[in-house]
């Protein structure tokens, strides 16, 4: 009789799981009708497309972003505007950059209360380069590479649209609510909660992506 290996625990699996059981959970009952009615219309004034708008200009790029050791994924959207500046001599109010925050680098957008309440360096198995410890906080918010400027002064930027994915906050919080001894439901309020200023939230971030494109943005792969 043969046995098969377990198959190792990956961040990847953990958040295709973690849809799984979340979708389940629905399909069984779990979640009442009342339950499920009162989270939409919970979510409708924070999952909103009022970024959409502010989407101008003729040099309009997205920017996706899908892994959290990505130091560089906020970098992007400077990148874009100095070197579109440079080539074109276009004024900031001819470029919008929008950089989509989905899977699992959406905890990039969220602040550090957030990160040390629900372990999220050990579930996005991503070290604190000053301790080398799994970090519990967002160390890479502070300064982005080339640029050393905060996440803040980024979103603070007109022409730069920082968008987090619904979807994401969701799976993530659902798996993070154990380690601080919450329920899901705790656990996304503080997510949302802990959104860092100026991020906004898309439904998903594959709509966003869509969205922005639909808007006239070109497409970019960042991760």
């Amino acid at each position: 009789m043969s046995h098969k290996a377990p198959v190792p625990s990956t961040p990847r699996r953990d958040f295709i799981g973690g849809i799984a059981v979340g979708a389940g959970a629905l399909l069984l009952g779990n979640v009442s009708t009342a339950s499920a009615e009162a989270i939409s219309l919970a979510e409708t004034s924070l999952v909103a497309d009022e970024w959409i708008s502010r989407i101008k200009g003729k040099y309009k790029q997205i920017f996706d972003v899908t892994t959290a050791n990505n130091a560089f994924g906020a970098a992007f959207p400077l990148n874009f505007i100095n070197s579109t500046k440079e080539a074109t001599g276009a004024a900031d109010a001819d470029i919008s950059t929008v950089a989509v925050f989905r899977h699992f680098s959406m905890p990039l957008m969220l602040n550090d209360a957030t990160w040390a309440k629900y372990k999220l360096g050990e579930i996005l198995e991503l070290k604190d380069p000053k301790t080398n410890a799994f970090a519990t906080r967002n160390f890479m918010k502070d300064a982005i590479p080339l640029h050393n400027i905060s996440y803040a002064q980024l979103a603070a930027k007109p022409n730069v649209i920082l968008v987090a994915c619904n979807l994401a906050l969701t799976v993530v919080s659902g798996m993070a609510a154990p380690k601080a001894g919450v329920t899901p439901e705790q656990a996304k309020k503080d997510f949302t909660a802990g959104l860092l200023p100026g991020v906004s939230l898309a439904a998903s971030g594959v709509y966003a992506v869509n969205r922005a494109q639909q808007a006239g943005c070109t497409y970019c792969y960042a991760s």
